[in-house]
């Protein structure tokens, strides 16, 4: 049996506050210094041209440039569409998914529906561009052939009971994760993991099993790892042993081993011992590119929107933790994370709010190629390190960073 520790408390029955679904999220000048609860860094403005970009999108008549100078260059989507993850071979190759069902293809510099299911989609992940999982409302999907145009996408079962996949992550075509949940009362959310069995001797079906996680009342909703840190689940519970109050659950299993362990998210050092200082919203979570560093974005009880980075020095026997804010408690929210290394990240959400940060401080990126700002939210990034993507509602940019130019010097 694996063993599945919980610092925390003993799952049982307890009676659960009603459960409301939260889109929110937010990030701000790095691990330290760490405002106060009531405090955090202002928003830099929002995602409109620099000085030099505004200038020339005012004296030139020619039409938009594709590319700022930062290297975010503007893609074209068929109309109505709201991207909720993508994918990159980082050789040419994207896919993206959508709240409308539509499976969308990228090659050649254009956009195009490859194909739809029904439900709304939320999740992507590709060992290659001819083996491409997807999730959403209805479940799991595979798209196998011998070409990435060629790719046919099929329903897969999965164990019962059912629920949304929000989240795919793999090392390998043969180590495939996968989690979602119901977001309602009595709660149920699973862990699911393809080893490369398959349910016939043809080889046809991919056969999933339920990970023993998924017996613990949390609404999982994320799932990211390494072959460095193991394997890595995120969601959100109502911890019995704080009178059901609501908190950001992780846990993780080590390399080489079937067990899984909490990590106990760190508080604002703001607010020590105050449970205000506790996360209580997840957002996302991710693992850095050099899969050397793991990230979690979220709210705490007390309204901030603030990250979590954790990193080992004892080959991920234990890790270590930082806390940062992201934003002000009113600023719009910050929906996805993702970082190449600790001093690259990225993170993005409404009103096209796109920031970076360099180990030092965080800063707006330049996305628009006109005088005007842009304001549709963005929900999700993916990509290699030089082939990132940044999605949304009817928006895909894409970080080319051949385009990078050098600002000019004043």
């Amino acid at each position: 049996m694996k063993r599945v520790t919980l610092v925390t408390a003993v799952f049982g029955a307890a009676a659960l506050a009603a459960f409301v679904a939260c889109a929110d999220s937010g990030v701000s000048d790095g691990p330290e210094p760490v405002p106060s609860e009531n405090e955090g860094g202002a928003p830099s403005p929002e995602a409109g041209p620099d000085a030099d970009d505004a200038g020339d999108a005012s004296l030139d008549p020619d039409p938009p440039r594709e590319c700022t100078r930062e290297g975010y260059c503007h893609t074209t989507l068929p109309k109505g569409l709201t991207l909720r993850g993508v994918w990159s071979d980082g050789a040419g190759v994207t896919w993206a998914v959508s709240e409308q069902g539509a499976i969308l293809r990228y090659e050649n510099k254009a956009w195009a529906v490859h194909a739809t299911v029904t439900g709304p989609l939320r999740a992507i992940w590709g060992s290659g561009p001819t083996n491409i999982w997807i999730g959403g409302d209805s479940g799991l999907f595979h798209g196998e052939g011998g070409s990435s145009a060629k790719l046919a996408f099929t329903a897969v079962d999965t164990p019962p009971p059912k629920t949304p996949i929000t989240s795919i992550w793999g090392a390998s075509a043969t180590d495939v994760w996968a989690a979602g949940n119901n977001n309602t009362f009595p709660i149920l959310g699973r862990v699911l993991h393809y080893t490369g069995a398959t349910v016939d001797d043809a080889g046809a079906v991919p056969e999933w099993s339920l990970e023993e996680v998924s017996r613990a009342p949390i609404f999982w909703a994320r799932v990211f790892g390494s072959a460095a840190n193991g394997i890595w689940v995120a969601g959100e519970w109502f911890n019995p042993a704080m009178g059901s109050r609501r908190e950001v659950m992780i846990m993780r299993r080590s390399p080489g081993t079937n067990d899984w362990v909490q990590e106990r998210l760190p508080q604002n050092p703001s607010l020590p011992n105050d449970p205000r200082g506790d996360f209580e919203h997840l957002y996302d979570a991710a693992v850095s590119s050099d899969g050397a560093s793991m990230w979690v974005l979220g709210k705490t009880h007390g309204s901030v929107p603030a990250f979590a980075m954790a990193t080992t020095a004892n080959g991920a026997q234990s890790f270590d933790w930082s806390f940062g804010v992201t934003s002000t408690k009113d600023d719009p929210y910050f929906n996805a994370i993702g970082a190449i290394d600790t001093d690259r990240v990225f993170i993005v959400g409404d009103y096209s709010r796109l920031r970076t940060f360099d180990g030092v401080k965080w800063k707006q990126a330049v996305i628009s190629v006109s005088k005007y700002p842009l304001t549709a939210p963005f929900y999700a990034m993916g990509g290699k390190p030089d082939d990132l993507w940044f999605v949304g509602e009817d928006i895909a940019l894409h970080r080319d960073v051949t385009k990078i130019q050098p600002r000019a010097k004043r």
